[in-house]
């Protein structure tokens, strides 16, 4: 992602990180534990967090003894996961130029992060060349659309964006659980398999649900758009049909995680699978 690029993306995503860290973000909290659990225990686990946002899943994996080191092109939210979790470290950074050295991590995790990235193939290639041999590599993304009750919210809030700009690579697919272990296996990944989660997101009022639902960097983008009169009508359009009679509002949800393994080969071979398969979809894009 060019430099530009990320610094707009990182302001989207910051514009009201307070609200993101309070409501939103712990949303995908199952999805957290389950990686976590999943992972290979080691006393050496070290895990680089791609889009750590305010770092809810680096305060988790501590309490599991585990160390995570947190990436991030939001400022704001990287501020709030250091005051959070002053162990960290937390950085600023593209999710596609990794300020890493080389087989650093035991596992890089990407929580809904993946699929906001202009070439997510870049992000796979850096994400294992910042992992040891035999790592892993996890993702994590919104189930598909009829599995996801916020999946209104997002295609109501798409109507409000402006024209998306053309990428090297599209990411629109990556909620689809094939695709990503299509992306995962190109790299010369072993795919493991697909596990679905229950993510539900839960507000006690109307005025919470908006500033929790308002924090994302597409809400802030269709507000820069449309105004955020009409993206907040818009919005509580959307969830109306999920208010409860108490009003509270309960969407349910479904998130999948796919874990993927480096395996035990010269690094340099793996690298120069996952640089050529980026390349060939450049190629085939032009």
């Amino acid at each position: 992602m060019a430099e530009d690029a990320v610094l707009a993306e990182g302001r989207r995503w910051g514009g009201h990180a307070r609200d993101w860290a309070e409501i939103q973000e712990r949303t995908i909290h199952p999805a957290w534990h389950a990686v976590l659990t999943e992972l290979p225990a080691s006393p050496s686990r070290s895990l680089l967090d791609l889009g750590c946002g305010a770092g809810g899943f680096a305060r988790l994996a501590a309490a599991h003894h585990t160390r995570v080191t947190g990436l991030d092109a939001s400022i704001a939210l990287v501020d709030i996961a250091r005051t959070r979790h002053p162990a960290g470290p937390f950085l600023v950074g593209d999710m596609e130029r990794v300020p890493f050295p080389t087989a650093e991590f035991t596992a890089v995790t990407a929580f809904n992060s993946l699929h906001f990235a202009r070439h997510p193939a870049r992000v796979v290639a850096e994400a294992i060349r910042v992992t040891r041999p035999g790592g892993r590599i996890a993702v994590t993304a919104w189930g598909p659309l009829l599995d996801c009750d916020a999946m209104a919210y997002f295609l109501d809030l798409g109507g409000l964006l402006p024209p998306a700009p053309s990428h090297a690579e599209s990411a629109a697919d990556l909620t689809d659980p094939a695709a990503v272990r299509r992306l995962l296996a190109r790299a010369g990944l072993a795919v493991g398999p697909t596990r679905t989660l229950s993510c539900p997101w839960e507000y006690p009022d109307l005025t919470t649900a908006l500033r929790g639902l308002l924090s994302t960097g597409p809400a802030t983008a269709a507000v820069s758009h449309a105004g955020l009169e009409r993206v907040a009508e818009t919005i509580t359009g959307s969830i109306s049909p999920y208010r409860r009679p108490d009003g509270s509002y309960l969407l349910h949800n479904t998130c999948f995680t796919v874990i993927a393994a480096l395996p035990r080969v010269p690094r340099a071979e793996i690298l120069s699978r996952g640089s050529s398969a980026a390349e060939r979809r450049r190629r085939s894009s032009r």
